[in-house]
């Protein structure tokens, strides 16, 4: 294949962004993409929410509808009572664009949990959670600009001959698994860890033809704290864990929640972002929040402020995402007093 220009170069890189999976900062505010343990682990009888990111949409040339990442997410689960313990089933359904839309990826993820009741008082639980999805992944190559376009003056010509592809499209099948802690001692503390794994049959898939490749393992380690303060106040710790490939960064921060009443509070915090732990540490980004809840209801915003060397391809290099969320509850839901699973 002849040398490609500019386009062409970027559709190496998204093909390797493609070997990852899609990203989030709000990790819990994407349960089902975070662990499947967390499926049904809502304190309601159904929850359903859209998790959207855009990624350096304020960047030169691009505007909000044509970023270079755009992800959207649509989740929904829900627990099945069996004694005390709990069955969560839960579908996310994503779809992933990169390169202003020349390459797209759509996510069809089922998933399964058992929450198992543990302690005398009933206040520990134990889930384990599995997952199984599809993935179709494609390129659009109308767009491609090739050297065989540039005339001998050197300027591009749409009416010259350009190349075809014989294959722009991929599928495959794909196993997660996770395990997911949670407990309360007492009115004043909260804890859970947790740990998932993802592309557990490492598949293979080629959107571009003679590139075959694996899609890598990822692996999420997570744990945090609820601190709760005269009754109302939280303090939220947190961190997580995450390795792809030979790619890894660690997520931690810091959140204030304040309880206005029995069924409405909202949360503030301030997180970072590092990466390449392994190899040397690389100041990535630093991460704001705000949410707010009522009755069920659930609005989530953060922005990702870039801290690395990206930094200087100019303004517009952060990244916008949006949580919105309802958790059906019934009527007699106090959000202090059954507040199973963990806050954030």
């Amino acid at each position: 294949m002849k040398k490609l220009y500019t386009l062409f170069l970027l559709v190496g890189c998204g093909l390797s962004g493609m070997a990852q999976d899609i990203h989030f900062s709000q990790t819990f505010n994407a349960p089902l993409w975070m662990n499947p343990a967390l499926t049904g682990f809502t304190p309601g009888v159904a929850r359903v929410g859209i998790n959207y990111r855009n990624q350096w949409f304020s960047g030169p040339n691009n505007g909000f509808f044509k970023s270079p990442y755009m992800t959207t997410a649509l989740m929904a689960d829900m627990p099945f009572k069996v004694k005390n313990d709990a069955i969560g089933v839960g579908l996310m359904l994503a779809n992933d664009q990169q390169g202003a839309n020349t390459f797209s990826g759509i996510v069809v993820d089922a998933s399964v949990a058992y929450i198992k009741t543990l302690g005398n008082k009933q206040n520990h639980r134990l889930s384990a959670g599995l997952q199984i999805g599809y993935t179709h992944e494609s390129v659009k190559s109308e767009n491609f600009q090739y050297a065989s376009q540039f005339d001998v003056n050197n300027q591009f010509n749409s009416n010259l001959q350009g190349e075809s592809l014989a294959k722009n499209s991929a599928g495959y099948l794909n196993l997660n698994a996770g395990l997911l802690w949670y407990g309360k001692f007492g009115d004043k503390l909260g804890a859970y860890a947790g740990a998932s794994f993802f592309n557990v049959t490492a598949p293979k898939y080629d959107v571009m033809p003679g590139q075959k490749r694996n899609l890598y393992w990822r692996w999420n380690v997570h744990a945090g704290l609820d601190i709760i303060l005269a009754e109302k106040y939280h303090i939220l710790p947190s961190g997580l864990f995450t390795r792809q490939g030979v790619n890894d960064q660690l997520n931690t921060g810091l959140g204030f929640g304040y309880d206005i009443n029995p069924k409405a509070n909202l949360t503030i915090g301030l997180y970072n972002r590092i990466s390449n732990i392994s190899s040397g540490v690389t100041a990535d980004g630093l991460i704001p929040y705000f949410a707010f809840s009522i009755s069920g209801f659930k609005l989530g915003l953060s922005y990702d402020a870039t801290l690395s060397t990206l930094k200087n391809a100019g303004k517009g290099v952060g990244a916008l995402e949006i949580h919105l969320s309802y958790t059906i509850q019934k009527k007699e839901y106090n959000f202090r007093n059954a507040l199973i699973c963990p806050r954030f």
